[in-house]
């Protein structure tokens, strides 16, 4: 995966984590979840997957600044059913609704096997393999999603009416990952910002766009295909919105547009599989490493699901994270924000 060239700085994974902490404990959130939204960016942007890490942040300080994230939320539960349970998120960031609904998913499915959480009234959650990735440290399949604001036409058509309603598996063997990660567009919104803001063109199975060039919609996933797209969207919508009972994809307001101090009750779903209640977990791991291998076996240059993320989290370990000039200036005002705040150096 090559690295931006664009990049003005590395950064060390420590730091950016100890800085991003304190930056939200400073803004009220508790320690805990100051924690979780801190891992929430640095860890996809150690992963490579750098539309949905550090590059969030100046977007969730806005959020939170502004009141549209509730520093404090209040997180209401109920059971639904035997291996079910609703969140309301109260208005947090996604990233602590998140974190807090793919832990309670584990839990269930640790005592029955299945384990199924939907959350309303939320915020944008980030990378939705943060949380699969999370749930495989723990021993089981983990499976979420997201609906998201409408950016995506339906298949041959010409105006947004569906989110990019990312979808997002993954099981652990061992030192063996699989993991799959991807928007039910053809592309995700935000590596089309970031190619805009390169002014570089955008490939034509992307974007519908105007007489100026301007985006007026994102094309669903699979090209000439893209009613299979358009199909996993609205899945994804079902599984979240509908579930939950919140605005539809089209009813949200715009992740990076105002108002910031109005909430967008965006929803999520969390999936759980105990992988030792349905086989033995030995076999379970045997097996994949076995798949896992013969997809890379297939021929040079083959990966499996998750293999460019694990070869850049070894990477970036080593050499830091690439921060764009814009994503290092955010980081410089944090860090003089913080300069005399206890443990920052």
């Amino acid at each position: 995966m090559a690295e931006s060239s664009e990049s003005a700085d590395r950064v060390s994974p420590d730091r950016l984590l100890r800085v991003i902490r304190a930056a939200f404990e400073r803004r009220g959130l508790s320690p805990e979840h100051a924690d979780f939204v801190a891992q929430g960016l640095v860890e996809p942007s150690l992963r490579g997957i750098d539309t949905h890490g550090v590059a969030l942040l100046e977007t969730y300080l806005l959020e939170v600044e502004g009141g549209r994230a509730k520093a404090r939320p209040t997180l209401t539960w109920r059971d639904a059913g035997t291996a079910g349970r609703v969140l309301d998120a109260g208005g947090a960031l996604g990233l602590v609704a998140g974190r807090e609904a793919c832990a309670a998913a584990v839990e269930v499915a640790k005592a029955h096997g299945v384990g199924v959480v939907v959350v309303r009234n939320s915020n944008h959650f980030g990378a939705a393999s943060y949380y699969t990735v999370e749930m495989a440290r723990h021993g089981v399949l983990g499976l979420c999603c997201t609906n998201s604001d409408a950016l995506v036409t339906p298949f041959q058509g010409n105006a947004p009416l569906v989110g990019t309603n990312p979808l997002s598996a993954a099981a652990a063997a061992g030192e063996e990952l699989f993991c799959a990660d991807f928007a039910t567009s053809q592309v995700a919104y935000s590596r089309v910002r970031k190619y805009r803001e390169g002014e570089q063109p955008l490939p034509a199975d992307w974007a519908v766009t105007d007489g100026t060039g301007e985006v007026v919609a994102l094309h669903p996933l699979g090209g000439s295909s893209g009613y299979k797209g358009e199909g996993l969207g609205l899945l994804v919508e079902i599984l979240c919105a509908v579930l939950a009972g919140e605005p539809l994809d089209h009813e949200l307001s715009h992740l990076y547009a105002p108002p910031y101090d109005a909430p967008r009750r965006v929803a999520h779903f969390f999936l759980a599989l105990d992988i030792g209640a349905f086989t033995d977990s030995g076999s379970f791991a045997a097996k994949l490493a076995t798949l896992l291998g013969v997809v890379r076996g297939a021929g040079e240059g083959v990966m499996a699901p998750g293999d460019p993320e694990s070869r850049a989290m070894a990477r970036r370990g080593r050499e830091g994270i690439p921060l764009t000039p814009a994503q290092a200036k955010v980081f410089r005002r944090l860090e003089e924000e913080l300069a005399g705040a206890e443990g920052i150096g």
